[in-house]
């Protein structure tokens, strides 16, 4: 496994060094499978004391306290983590594929670093792969590495899953680098991404930029080489969810919230601080339907979680400070002495605060700009049986979960209406909307998701009776 997030972190506070693991599905997902097959997990090692606990080859054995497989970290010094990782991957890759391109730094560093980098992470794959390993890369931060490992493996199984939306030809190809980015992808024999329409941007950007490339639906050939392309809908640990959020400490701390919150309503917006995700655009929409419906003053509170996020990059100081502007003046417009209109929260809650504000919503409003999935959607569903989920139709979850109310984030008076519909619907609508979501999120989990990509590329996990523990094995492929 290679990727640029670490599954365990070790940093040290004052109490000594704390061993602690990202929140998030696909570590939780892929971390258990690395334990079966003993593996080897390749990432940049971020923590402040990650250096102290390795060896001097950066690896670790993991998990603390049930040492399963191998943490292999990659050191990088300031200039990589500012070119490689702020730079290239944030500065260039996201905002493109997020359309987004104006915001694009297209500097000739970025790519210098960012190739450096990636031949680090191949030295580490290189030293660490046996033969017949599978090797899966994770996201846009090693794009060239399939192709670099195929040169030196060619008889390896390589994988790389794409996490964000991947754009049309028009937008991506004014990345200077997009040829060497798009070779890089196809040396691998299976490329993931969330959704049916990148899945078709990525084939239409290879028949541009590779006339002589043979390209179906689902397949590329290209220099002897062929690359499966398929979709891979990723999804959330939904019983866990259903757990964590079910405990009864929790339903008392919620009812308590909801008490003390004083409104007939609540509706809710769970992101990072991102100009992916549409916060703006949201706020003013609010703005709007309390204009255009006095009578909910008093009576509905909308709730902003915006967790800060690439705050030593510019344009994310700036969009904050547009935010927060505007929650200002819709607050000075139309607050009373009880009553708050917007509650902007600029801070990471823990988990179960969360929960709890998904336990209370009655409105869930998930409208990105352009998200490649976006889990919020999912995991609220997960947790609140008689809620409304208002999602974009530019979020990639979109694609399977129609029966939300489905808006544009650009047409802030279409999101107004949207709201005026959710807070009016009657609970008989709330259960025929929320019941296919509840079941598609339950049967289209983060562990359905890895399944179906590990089956896909044709592997499957057996058990090795005579080690007598689960392993790897490959299954004969197309």
């Amino acid at each position: 496994m290679v990727s640029n997030r670490e599954p365990y972190i070790h940093e040290r506070n004052k109490k000594g060094i704390r061993c602690k693991t990202p929140i998030g599905g696909l570590v939780a997902a892929i971390d258990p499978v690395m334990q079966r097959t003993r593996g080897v997990w390749i990432a940049w090692g971020s923590g402040n004391a990650d250096a102290e606990v390795a060896d001097e080859k950066g690896r670790i054995q993991v998990p603390e306290d049930d040492p399963r497989y191998t943490l292999r970290r990659i050191w990088l010094d300031p200039k990589e983590i500012n070119e490689y990782y702020y730079g290239f991957s944030n500065r260039i890759i996201w905002p493109v594929c997020h359309l987004f391109q104006e915001k694009a730094r297209l500097l000739p560093e970025y790519w210098e670093t960012y190739k450096k980098v990636n031949q680090r992470f191949l030295r580490a794959t290189l030293e660490e792969a046996l033969p017949d390993d599978h090797i899966w890369i994770q996201d846009v931060h090693f794009t060239l590495l399939p192709a670099a490992l195929r040169e030196e493996l060619p008889d390896n199984d390589i994988a790389l899953f794409w996490h964000i939306p991947f754009p049309p030809w028009e937008t991506f190809s004014c990345i200077p680098w997009r040829k060497e980015i798009l070779e890089g992808m196809l040396g691998a024999d299976l490329l993931g991404f969330h959704t049916e329409s990148y899945v078709a941007n990525f084939l239409g950007a290879v028949k541009k930029e590779f006339p002589d490339a043979q390209v179906s639906s689902s397949a590329i050939r290209y220099k002897g080489q062929i690359t499966r392309v398929r979709a891979f809908p990723i999804g959330i640990d939904y019983n866990r969810y259903r757990e964590l959020s079910s405990r009864d400490s929790l339903r008392r701390r919620a009812t308590q919230l909801r008490s003390k919150m004083n409104v007939q309503q609540i509706i809710l917006g769970v992101d990072r601080l991102d100009y992916t995700k549409g916060i703006l655009n949201r706020l003013l929409a609010f703005e709007k339907f309390l204009e255009a419906h006095p009578k909910h003053l008093g009576k509905v509170s909308f709730v902003q979680v915006a967790s800060p996020t690439r705050s030593a990059i510019s344009e994310y100081r700036e969009m904050k400070q547009r935010i927060e502007e505007t929650v200002g003046r819709v607050n000075g417009k139309f607050q009373r002495p009880q009553w708050t209109p917007v509650i902007y929260i600029n801070r990471h809650l823990p988990g179960d605060d969360v929960l709890m504000l998904y336990r209370i919503a009655d409105v869930a409003m998930v409208t990105p700009i352009i998200d490649g999935m976006n889990l919020v959607a999912k995991e609220y569903v997960a947790v609140n049986e008689n809620g409304v989920l208002i999602l974009s139709e530019f979020a990639g979850a979109s694609e399977e979960m129609d029966s939300a109310i489905i808006v544009n984030p650009y047409d802030l008076d279409a999101m107004a209406r949207a709201l005026e519909e959710a807070l009016s619907m009657s609970p008989e609508e709330r259960t025929r909307r929320m019941g296919p979501l509840r079941e598609l999120v339950k049967e289209r989990d983060i562990f359905w998701w890895l399944d179906t990509f590990l089956e896909e590329w044709g592997v499957e996990l057996m058990m090795d009776q005579e080690a007598g523990q689960i392993v790897a094995g490959a299954r004969l492929s197309e």
